[in-house]
């Protein structure tokens, strides 16, 4: 059920926020303080990514680098 809600959350703030990689992330960092680990995070945005047009899918692919940690470790989400 939380995969669900954070799927529907973060594409509407992908909308909104398309040019605020911050903004988004701090969106992931709400979902793992409510108790999202990190596969089902990273399953959920691989997800989403199968089924989005090439700009959503460059946003995902940069926030899965940010929870699986492929990126600056001050910004690595687990």
């Amino acid at each position: 059920m939380l995969n669900n809600e954070f799927c529907q959350v973060l594409l509407l703030e992908i909308k909104r926020h398309q040019n605020d990689l911050e903004s988004l992330r701090e969106c992931l960092i709400r979902f793992k303080n409510k108790g999202i680990d990190k596969d089902s995070m990273y399953e959920s945005l691989e997800k989403l990514r199968s089924s989005s047009d090439s700009e959503t899918e460059d946003i995902l692919l940069e926030l899965m680098d940010f929870v699986g940690g492929y990126c600056n470790p001050n910004l690595s989400i687990f």
